[in-house]
């Protein structure tokens, strides 16, 4: 205060007060509460059972708490140093840690960053070593390494390795599959001399990302040469290269078994040589299971895929190729069909029982598991005329339903759409009953954006809302969605999902008491038909590196669980003032939206609509103005929206240092009615300068009490129109018209009759009799004249 001693004592006590209220303002957490963003993380990848120190960059991450990992294996130690735009941690690696891609985010008292990739290998990593850019001055690394390293603009780096003969050497590059950016790379196995002996651009299993796998003929030293394919680069170009003794297949055959045993697997290498692997395989059916092939206590640095299901698998006899000699089987569906169309032009065949009226769903996976066949299937009957067939069902993959006519055998034929083969052509087709199945998702809220909003980040004492997504297969009807697990003082509040929407908003509320933290969850669907049941899953596709042309998605990644947590308190609440009175159809509503603000916080609050019910519109957003505490939310409802009292909610954002905010409100009722009255106009023709009646004709839907307001909408310049009024007896309402002299002729279509109604001490607008259309015509010629002839 010593500082303050030469001040009159007004300003000094006007200072102290300011002090504190800063002070409380703070303490309030005012502008605390808005996401952080990861915009890099190093390193990319580590090695399994082992400690690694890794730095995350980017934006709002001075409140950092926690590193949070979607799948087990990995832990975050400590934090070790935390400022606004890094943070750096150290992480463990557990010693049977799944190897392979794991997404983690940060968690901060603010919010959740995007979901990032972390690499887990076998092998130790090697930094790339510059200068390593010349043929000449390779860097040396040793077998059973892991480099990592960037490509520049224009950048080539050069590895040496010694090779003994008679031992499988294998290169592997993961480049766009760490979902940095679009790095397209490029590696060539070479001689000393720069003469290249093999080289990989892209492949069927690694995608952009190319691998080599051969067994060398005498002992040599090879270089390994590294580039984007057409020489570009940028400081978001990494790789992670694998050099070793490690097995590399292309394919495995077959390409799944059955849960819970074990498997005997054939796995084709590049050179079309093979080994063979036993294994076990998990408990629990999984889509897209990765297995890592073992050969000589050497292992893959990644998967090769197959599917994990409740049946059992068919191998083909190998003289299947026609239907004649077609692979039996007296196993009834659900089953599995595994072959290899091992050269051109090659197809297979299958003969299975069928059962009369049981809905069947061949689906082949191939591409799905990285295998090069693009299939065509056709189920035949047992002379061979085709019954169904499917191409292209999911991507290069077919599908086809039929259901059997009678008890009997049936056939099923694939072939490549090209007519390719080869020994790595491998294909399973599942066999299966139709079965009702429900994938949930959040909907991308912006285009091109999938990990925008996609958790849930609710505010102590505050509400968050997402828009929650069913896609139903083989099922119609409503559903009852559930977020069980949800963090302790958490709550989530969500409608019936009707039978005719895809999509609904779901409203999470945390008590003013929640812990700070969070938790994954699975969230699930189900019929509430208790006659009906269906399979639930959920889906998050992150679509990591996109670009041309159109933002194509070249490496996307899977996640079947959503995070939820509870960050600090916002400086502001939304509320919905729920209206007492339908919407009705042809009608209007102003919504009011109300903003309960935190002393000290003044600023706009963008406001927009998550969802509308079908046949309702609404502007795309809304703002509160800086200082004001409502706003009124027009809605319009169409002829066919669908009567019924439905939910709805808002979502407001406000930009806290430096970024959103993300808030809403309650789930609030929104009943959508039928019209009070509807009605019809003929087309009417006036002269400037007349007057004319105009009669719009009413048929009356709903009583309501009183009288009802009405008035001429979307009049021409220069024509007015009395009001009039209207009770639930009256059979026509009469416009009186008065056109101007200076009125211009011409034809005015979409006139409408503007009705407001009062119910429960609201007014309810809604449209009647759109549509019609008045005529504004000039006089006839020589009727003044005529006129005048009369008179005489």
């Amino acid at each position: 205060m010593k500082l303050l001693s030469h001040l009159p004592e007004k300003l000094k006590h006007g200072l102290v007060i300011f002090a504190v209220l800063v002070v409380w303002l703070s303490a309030c957490g005012i502008a605390s509460a808005n996401s952080p963003k990861v915009t890099s993380l190093s390193p990319t990848g580590g090695q399994r059972g082992t400690e690694v120190d890794i730095k995350l960059s980017g934006a709002r991450l001075d409140d950092t708490k926690e590193l949070v990992f979607a799948s087990s294996g990995i832990e975050m130690v400590k934090l070790n140093s935390v400022t606004t735009n890094s943070v750096k941690a150290t992480i463990r690696i557990a010693k049977d840690c799944p190897l392979g891609e794991h997404l983690l985010r940060v968690r901060t008292d603010s919010g959740l960053s995007e979901l990032r990739t972390f690499r887990v290998g076998i092998y130790t990593n090697v930094p790339e070593a510059e200068p390593n850019s010349e043929l000449a001055k390779p860097q040396k690394i040793a077998l059973n390494s892991t480099v990592t390293g960037t490509i520049t603009s224009e950048d080539i780096d050069y590895f040496q390795v010694d090779a003994k003969k008679g031992e499988r050497l294998s290169i592997e590059i993961e480049a766009m599959r760490l979902g940095r950016g679009a790095f397209d790379p490029y590696i060539a196995l070479m001689d000393l001399r720069g003469n290249v002996v093999v080289a990989s651009d892209d492949s069927i299993l690694a995608l952009q990302d190319g691998y080599i796998s051969l067994v060398p003929e005498k002992d040599a030293s090879y270089l390994v040469q590294v580039r984007e394919t057409s020489y570009g680069g940028s400081s978001e170009y990494h790789y992670r290269l694998h050099v070793g003794n490690f097995p590399r297949p292309s394919v495995v055959f077959p390409m799944g078994g059955k849960a819970g045993e074990s498997l005997s697997l054939k796995f084709i290498n590049p050179d079309k040589s093979e080994f063979s692997q036993t294994v076990k395989l998990p408990a629990k059916p999984e889509e897209k299971f990765g297995l890592f092939p073992e050969q000589s206590g050497q292992i893959a640095p990644s998967p090769n895929w197959v599917r994990v299901s409740t049946f059992d698998n068919v191998l083909e006899s190998g003289s299947n190729q026609d239907a004649e000699h077609a692979t039996k089987t007296d196993l009834q569906p659900p089953l599995a069909l595994n072959g290899i169309l091992s050269k051109k032009g090659e197809s297979d065949w299958f003969r299975f029982p069928g059962k009369k009226g049981q809905a069947l769903e061949v689906a082949v996976y191939a591409r799905r598991l990285r295998s090069p066949v693009d299939s065509v299937v056709e189920i035949c009957d047992k002379q061979g005329k085709v019954l169904a067939s499917n191409d292209d069902s999911v991507g290069a993959d077919s599908v086809a339903k039929f259901t059997p006519g009678a008890d009997g055998e049936y056939l099923v034929h694939i072939k490549d759409h090209l007519g390719h083969g080869g020994p790595e052509y491998v294909y399973r087709v599942e066999i299966t009953p139709v079965q009702p199945a429900i994938t949930l998702s959040i909907p991308q809220v912006a285009r091109y954006e999938s990990q925008l909003r996609q958790y849930i980040v609710v505010p102590r004492g505050n509400r968050f809302a997402t828009m929650i997504s069913a896609k139903r297969k083989d099922l119609t009807g409503d559903l009852k969605v559930k977020f069980d697990g949800l963090p302790a003082g958490v709550v989530m509040d969500a409608d019936t999902m009707d039978g005719k929407v895809d999509a609904m908003p779901v409203v999470f509320e945390a008590t003013p008491e929640a812990a700070l933290g969070g938790k994954w969850i699975e969230p699930t669907a189900a019929p509430t038909d208790p006659k009906t049941s269906a399979k639930s899953s959920y889906n998050h596709v992150l679509e990591l590196v996109q670009g041309g042309p159109n933002n194509t998605a070249y490496y996307s990644a899977m996640l079947d669980k959503l995070y939820v947590a509870v960050i600090d308190e916002a400086p502001f609440k939304l509320k919905i003032v729920e209206p007492k009175v339908p919407l009705v159809q042809y009608g209007t509503m102003d919504l009011k939206i109300v903003a309960e603000r935190k002393p000290g916080f003044d600023d706009p609050i963008n406001v927009k609509m998550m969802w509308t019910p079908p046949g309702v519109g609404a502007l795309p957003d809304v703002t509160i103005p800086k200082g004001q505490n409502s706003v009124e939310y027009k809605l319009n409802a169409k002829q066919d929206a669908q009567p019924r009292r439905w939910k709805i909610a808002v979502l407001g954002t406000a930009t806290i240092k430096g970024g959103p905010l993300w808030v809403s409100s309650q789930l609030a009722s929104l009943e959508v009615g039928e019209p009070f009255v509807v009605g019809k106009f003929d087309p009417v023709t006036a002269e400037p300068g007349q007057s004319v009646k105009w009669v719009c004709k009413l048929d009356q839907k709903q009583p309501f009490n009183g009288k009802a307001t009405a008035r001429l909408m979307g009049l021409p310049d220069l024509v007015k129109a009395s009001e009039a009024q209207i009770s639930k007896d009256d059979k026509e309402v009469t416009f009186n018209l008065t056109v101007d002299s200076k009125a211009s002729p011409g034809s005015h279509r979409n006139l409408f009759c503007s009705v407001e109604i009062q119910k429960d001490s609201e007014v309810i607008p809604q449209n009647v009799g759109t549509g019609g259309v008045l005529r504004i015509v000039p006089p006839k010629k020589g009727k003044e004249t005529k006129l005048a002839s009369g008179a005489k």
